[in-house]
C-alpha cells in the first residue's frame, strides 16, 4: 500500500514539474517563424537596446537593456512576436538570484 501511494506522490510530482517547466517554451512550426529583423524591430520599438538574439526552447530569447537602462532577458513567441516571459537584472538581484 506504502508503495502505490509513494509512486503516485513521484508519478503526479514529476508530472506537475515538466508542465510547468513546459509553460516558457514555444511550440511553433519552423515555416511559422518571423525572422530575426522582425525581432529586432519589435524590441527596438519598445525602446529596448539588444545585445544579443538566440533561439531558446523553440523561442526567440532577447538579451539587452530596457528604456529605464535595466538589462533583461526575455522569451519572445516566433510567429506573433508576443513576450512570453521576461526577467530583468533588477528582479534577479532582489530575489537574491545570480545569474551569470
Amino acid at each position: 500500500m506504502m508503495k502505490r501511494v509513494l509512486a503516485a506522490f513521484l508519478f503526479f510530482g514529476f508530472a506537475g514539474s515538466g508542465a510547468a517547466m513546459a509553460g516558457d517554451r514555444c511550440h511553433v512550426a519552423m515555416d511559422q517563424w518571423q525572422p530575426r529583423e522582425a525581432v529586432q524591430k519589435m524590441a527596438e520599438a519598445r525602446g529596448w537596446t539588444v545585445n544579443r538574439i538566440r533561439i531558446d526552447d523553440g523561442c526567440y530569447q532577447v538579451r539587452g537593456v530596457d528604456r529605464q537602462g535595466r538589462a533583461f532577458k526575455a522569451r519572445i513567441d516566433p510567429s506573433t512576436l508576443a513576450v512570453v516571459k521576461i526577467k530583468n537584472s533588477r528582479q534577479d538581484q532582489e530575489q537574491g538570484t545570480s545569474r551569470g
